[in-house]
Protein backbone atom coordinates (compact mmCIF):
# COMPACT_ATOMS: atom_id res chain seq x y z
CA UNK A 1 0.00 0.00 0.00
CA UNK A 2 1.31 3.11 -0.93
CA UNK A 3 2.33 5.53 2.60
CA UNK A 4 1.21 8.59 0.19
CA UNK A 5 -2.72 7.76 0.19
CA UNK A 6 -5.17 10.01 2.09
CA UNK A 7 -6.24 8.84 5.10
CA UNK A 8 -10.25 9.11 4.45
CA UNK A 9 -9.73 7.29 1.01
CA UNK A 10 -8.15 4.47 2.62
CA UNK A 11 -10.62 4.57 5.55
CA UNK A 12 -13.75 4.78 3.06
CA UNK A 13 -12.02 1.43 1.29
CA UNK A 14 -12.31 -0.15 4.29
CA UNK A 15 -15.36 0.70 5.25
CA UNK A 16 -17.00 -0.60 2.48
CA UNK A 17 -14.77 -3.85 2.77
CA UNK A 18 -16.63 -4.18 6.01
CA UNK A 19 -19.97 -3.81 4.36
CA UNK A 20 -19.11 -6.51 1.92
CA UNK A 21 -18.32 -8.18 4.52
CA UNK A 22 -21.20 -7.84 6.82
CA UNK A 23 -23.86 -8.36 3.60
CA UNK A 24 -21.74 -11.74 3.26
CA UNK A 25 -20.27 -11.00 -0.32
CA UNK A 26 -17.33 -11.77 0.19
CA UNK A 27 -16.74 -15.55 -1.42
CA UNK A 28 -15.33 -17.53 1.37
CA UNK A 29 -12.09 -18.08 -1.29
CA UNK A 30 -11.62 -14.68 -0.89
CA UNK A 31 -12.30 -14.14 3.01
CA UNK A 32 -8.63 -14.57 3.77
CA UNK A 33 -7.15 -12.25 1.63
CA UNK A 34 -10.04 -9.71 2.26
CA UNK A 35 -9.14 -9.85 5.58
CA UNK A 36 -5.37 -9.53 5.17
CA UNK A 37 -6.15 -6.21 2.74
CA UNK A 38 -8.24 -4.79 5.83
CA UNK A 39 -5.82 -5.49 8.34
CA UNK A 40 -3.23 -3.76 6.48
CA UNK A 41 -5.41 -0.26 5.92
CA UNK A 42 -6.03 -0.62 9.59
CA UNK A 43 -1.84 -0.88 10.41
CA UNK A 44 -2.26 2.04 7.81
CA UNK A 45 -4.79 4.14 9.37
CA UNK A 46 -3.37 3.82 13.01
CA UNK A 47 0.12 4.89 11.94
CA UNK A 48 -1.12 8.11 10.32
CA UNK A 49 -3.33 8.64 13.31
CA UNK A 50 -0.38 8.27 15.59
CA UNK A 51 1.83 10.41 13.57
CA UNK A 52 -0.82 12.88 13.24
CA UNK A 53 -1.06 13.16 17.57
CA UNK A 54 2.56 13.43 17.90
CA UNK A 55 2.72 16.44 15.18
CA UNK A 56 -0.38 18.09 16.44
CA UNK A 57 1.70 17.67 20.18
CA UNK A 58 4.44 19.19 19.51
CA UNK A 59 2.69 22.00 17.62
CA UNK A 60 0.63 22.63 20.42
CA UNK A 61 3.73 22.77 22.88
CA UNK A 62 5.67 25.04 20.64
CA UNK A 63 2.47 27.34 20.65
CA UNK A 64 2.47 27.21 24.25
CA UNK A 65 6.31 27.86 25.08
CA UNK A 66 5.94 31.47 22.54
CA UNK A 67 2.94 32.23 24.40
CA UNK A 68 5.19 31.56 27.83
CA UNK A 69 7.78 33.61 26.14
CA UNK A 70 5.84 36.52 25.40
CA UNK A 71 4.20 37.09 28.74
CA UNK A 72 8.29 37.39 30.54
Amino acid sequence: MKKARQYSLVLKELEDTLAKMNRGEVPIDELEETVRQAAEKIRYLRSILCSTQTMVTKILKEVEEESLEENR
